[in-house]
């Protein structure tokens, strides 16, 4: 019985380490586009099933799983994607320069 409480608290330390690795990652915007963000959400949702079963028993899991369904939904967030790839005001006037200069017109 101790080796299944170990093995247990060890899936637990596993599955909050990797949260906390996901959510700093997403906190400093390394995650280069939506596809990756995807796939991440559904190895959480793959994780989420796993220990779901114990959600009732173990108040540790229970709050496991709900902080793996707000790093889901953070994830999945289009408002961050598409602010990161909004140009900034000071780089659009230079964009426009540019694409005018490309299709041989003058630049104001």
């Amino acid at each position: 019985m101790a080796d299944d409480n170990n093995v247990y608290a060890t899936v637990l330390t596993y599955f909050t380490s990797e949260f906390s690795a996901i959510n700093d990652r997403l906190k400093r915007g390394q995650f280069d586009n939506f596809k990756e963000r995807v796939v991440v959400s559904q190895k959480i949702t793959d994780a989420i099933n796993l220990l779901s079963p114990y959600v009732r028993s173990d108040a540790q899991t229970r709050l496991l799983v709900r902080n793996g369904e707000s790093l889901k939904k953070d994830l999945l967030s289009v408002r961050d994607v598409i602010t990161n790839q909004t140009p900034s005001r000071q780089e659009q006037p230079a964009l426009l320069k540019a694409l005018m200069i490309k299709n041989g017109k003058s630049c104001p």
